[in-house]
């Protein structure tokens, strides 16, 4: 309960704003360019007029061309309302990409402006031949969007999005939300206890009873684990730093050019990523094999199978808690300062861990009876891994298509743990009950299945 206390106590600080206002579902998108406005040079104007869906703006991006070519002068951003100035920005034209979103990130939310018409104006200092243009789309300007250059008036709206939160109304009970699901916690052990001094031991309590009995095992199986994997290794552990790195560098020299631009801190946003996707693809590789290469041991003594899963769990956690040290001493060095927030990243790492245990129990069982899972799991490990936003934004994909993601748990263990690490905010509330789920549904689906499947293993093995 101390812990549980602790936790609850951290995120409502850690946590801010963040818990009391998540993600809008009525954010403005951005539509696909299919022509580009006129270049605009000193004196040329152009007005978007639209009207504003988002509760509290956060953030603004918008899509300019320099048509190839270097640029020089500065741009001006305005965006106001009939009776406020929200922002302005300016910009060096040498400095915006080519065709990538520039975003305009605010420091400060813009909030309870929903159903507002606002003006977006961009003017540039440039003169002509080396100022920048906006990429536009001529057929579908959504109701209420007009389009100015100058005094001319187009059917068209800009390439532009505007995204931001709306409140969260469950954040006004979080005390009492989190209070009632401690005294929860609380019934269960102590119904627990009185349990176990009567000799009547569920599941939970017996693994837990068989973990610190076997505590000397696990410990050896982990140090086995570690010394077959670095057996002859000149480099050793030190392999846990470069693997990260090495391979991070590798996708970045291959992807930089086409998603940089587009993701905030590209180096950190990759390498945190890479270190996440390894250890679930080590964790779950190593526990297909946990049962059917310990057969000799598990076939001549008594031991709870599920250990042999859960050592191979442990030695990839601490694999994983060496590849921290190169990610955070890339944050250090390429990152803004690290936040407190960043702390929160630990919650959905654990919660990857947790379901990497359940999917590593289910995959051992099986590895069992159908031999060969151990090369189907390959491949479906190469599609997880490219159907997981890793080297890439999930901006990119089609809207069609983003229901795939939206049901990945590894796209929500990792994408919330980015925001913590590189944003250095806390997710919006939902983030945090999502990932438990996932984590509890694989560990309670694998584990179902482990212990259905367990008294038959001697069988086949």
């Amino acid at each position: 309960m101390t812990i549980y206390t602790v936790f609850a106590v951290s995120l409502y600080y850690l946590g801010g704003n963040q818990l009391k206002y998540k993600g809008s579902n009525k954010n403005i998108l951005m539509p696909e360019a299919d022509s580009v406005t006129d270049e605009i040079i000193n004196g040329r104007y152009i007005y978007q007029k639209f009207i504003n869906t988002v509760e509290n703006i956060e953030e603004i991006a918008i899509v300019f061309t320099k048509f190839y070519r270097e640029g020089n002068g500065k741009v001006n951003i305005d965006l106001y309302d009939s009776e406020h100035f929200y922002i302005h920005r300016t910009l060096n034209i040498d400095e915006i990409p080519e065709q990538h979103r520039v975003f305009l990130t605010l420091e400060e939310p813009i909030k309870n402006v929903s159903n507002t018409i606002m003006t977006l104006r961009i003017s540039s200092s440039a003169k002509e031949g080396s100022g920048v243009a906006v990429m536009m789309n001529k057929s579908s300007a959504p109701d209420g969007s007009i389009l100015k250059i100058g005094d001319k008036e187009i059917n068209a709206t800009l390439c532009f999005s505007v995204t931001g939160t709306t409140e969260v109304k469950a954040s006004r009970y979080y005390w009492h939300i989190m209070g009632t699901i401690g005294l929860l916690l609380a019934l269960i052990l102590y119904v627990s206890y009185k349990n176990y001094l009567r000799d009547k031991i569920n599941y939970l309590v017996a693994a837990l009873i068989a973990v610190e009995r076997y505590r000397f095992l696990i410990s050896q199986l982990v140090i086995r684990d570690f010394k077959s994997k670095y057996k002859r290794s000149i480099l050793g552990v030190f392999w846990s730093f470069l693997n990260p790195l090495m391979t991070m560098t590798v996708q970045f020299l291959v992807f930089s050019t086409f998603f940089s631009s587009d993701t905030k801190n590209y180096p950190i946003y990759l390498l945190s990523g890479v270190v996440c996707f390894s250890f679930f693809s080590e964790c779950t590789t190593m526990c297909l094999t946990s049962i059917s290469g310990n057969s000799r041991l598990i076939t001549k003594v008594y031991i709870p199978k599920y250990i042999f899963p859960l050592s191979r769990t442990i030695s990839s956690a601490i694999n994983l808690a060496i590849s921290l040290v190169p990610l955070t001493l890339a944050c250090l060095v390429l990152g803004d300062v690290i936040k407190l927030q960043a702390l929160l990243f630990f919650y959905f790492l654990a919660c990857l861990i947790v379901f990497s245990l359940g999917i590593g129990l289910f995959l051992a069982s099986l590895m069992v009876f159908f031999r060969d899972i151990q090369f189907l799991w390959t491949v479906l490990t190469q599609i997880w891994m490219y159907a997981t936003p890793i080297f890439y934004p999930a901006e990119i994909i089609p809207e069609k298509y983003r229901f795939i993601v939206v049901f990945n748990p590894l796209y929500h263990f990792i994408g919330n743990a980015r925001t913590c690490l590189i944003n250095g905010i806390s997710p919006e509330p939902a983030a945090y009950i999502y990932c438990l789920i996932f984590a509890l549904s694989s560990l309670l689906i694998g584990a179902f299945t482990f212990k259905k499947t367990q008294d038959r293993f001697a069988l086949y093995l």
